[in-house]
């Protein structure tokens, strides 16, 4: 990570079998620069092993969903523009796991909003 930051390079933080879980990627402190670059990739092998059509949800990954929200939250808390991209592969249909990330974020903004003030 320090190599990154060295020289303003984004880490990319990537859902994938062989990678960090998100917990163990924000224990490093993976803003390297001004952005962060998410990847929720998945399991490709496993996914094919069920469907090559990319139409539904095939895997609930809601758990691993609302951890990666709560990870971006922190980094965009820092001031830190924060992109994410998300395949097929990470539950079997983007679209739709694009507008679940989108309404896990609205609902704890909701929550947040509507939490009494201190």
């Amino acid at each position: 990570m320090e190599l990154l930051r060295r020289n303003g390079a984004a880490a990319a933080l990537i859902d994938h079998p062989y990678m960090c879980s998100p917990r163990e990627l924000i224990a490093l402190d993976p803003i390297t620069t001004e952005f962060s670059y998410v990847r929720l990739l998945g399991d490709r092998r496993a996914i094919e092993e069920k469907t090559v059509v990319w139409n539904e949800v095939i895997e609930d990954r809601s758990k691993e969903l609302r951890a990666w929200v709560d990870i971006c939250r922190a980094v965009v808390k820092r001031g830190v523009s924060t992109h994410v991209y998300i395949n097929n592969h990470y539950s079997g249909y983007a679209p739709a796991t694009a507008q679940d990330f989108r309404d896990l974020w609205i609902a704890e903004e909701t929550t947040a909003d509507q939490s009494p003030s201190q």
